[in-house]
């Protein structure tokens, strides 16, 4: 048998080692109804003076009324936790941020030609953005928004050939301007000679305006031997 008092109004009490047992070594005071760990309240020295005081059937009646309970909540135990899951949270909030930042970085680099082809201005920001993937900003090739229109192939009088035609731009922006291919056709309308022009060969800007189009005039010579066999042509744009 132990002798413990408790810590708010100083009663003594005998305790038995089943008694705390039974609730982890927590008691609850008959007298004041504090909760409070009797074992840190044990009395070393044989009868103290407040037990020796105190009227025996007060003592004995509050030991009888002693109840053994659980501890109550600790809020300097729950204080730890909640900084954990604050911590938590915030760690959560800052890594979400990053993928988002990341996700918009992808986005804004997949669709760096057009973003910069609408907005000019948007060019040095995604150059900035370019830099660690030493990627290029360039003007967007839409092969599909670009059509051949008005063309035409004639013998000049004054020797060779003269081609012309225009590079119509469907697009609401600004797309790259293509390479042309020329293949020049007998009556079989097999290949007799195919040549390709770059975009300075054919003295264009290196993008054609959006819902514009581009003229092409060109000149050049034949082998006389190739020209009898020449009888027609087929154009055609494509991106190198």
């Amino acid at each position: 048998m132990n002798v413990t008092h408790c810590p708010e109004c100083t009663t003594a009490f005998k305790v038995s080692s089943e008694q705390l047992a039974l609730a982890n070594g927590w008691v609850r005071c008959g007298r004041c109804g504090a909760v409070f760990e009797a074992e840190k309240h044990f009395e070393l020295a044989s009868p103290i003076p407040s037990l020796e005081t105190a009227s025996p059937e007060l003592a004995q009646q509050d030991l009888h009324r002693i109840k053994l309970s659980p501890p109550p909540p600790s809020v300097s135990s729950s204080t730890p936790a909640s900084a954990a899951t604050s911590t938590g949270s915030g760690l959560w909030v800052g890594l979400s941020g990053l993928l988002l930042l990341m996700l918009m970085w992808q986005m804004a680099l997949s669709h760096r030609h057009v973003l910069a082809a609408e907005e000019p201005d948007l060019k040095p920001v995604l150059q900035a953005l370019c830099a660690p993937l030493a990627c290029e900003v360039t003007w967007p090739r839409e092969p599909d928004a670009l059509h051949i229109e008005n063309s035409s192939f004639n013998e000049d009088a004054r020797g060779g050939y003269t081609l012309q035609l225009r590079i119509k731009n469907s697009q609401h922006h600004p797309v790259a301007t293509p390479y042309l291919e020329l293949n020049l056709t007998d009556l079989q309308d097999q290949v007799v000679v195919r040549r390709v022009f770059s975009i300075e060969e054919m003295a264009l800007k290196e993008h054609i305006v959006a819902l514009r189009d581009a003229r092409v005039n060109l000149h050049f010579e034949l082998d006389p031997k190739l020209s009898e066999q020449v009888s027609g042509f087929r154009a055609l744009i494509f991106y190198p």
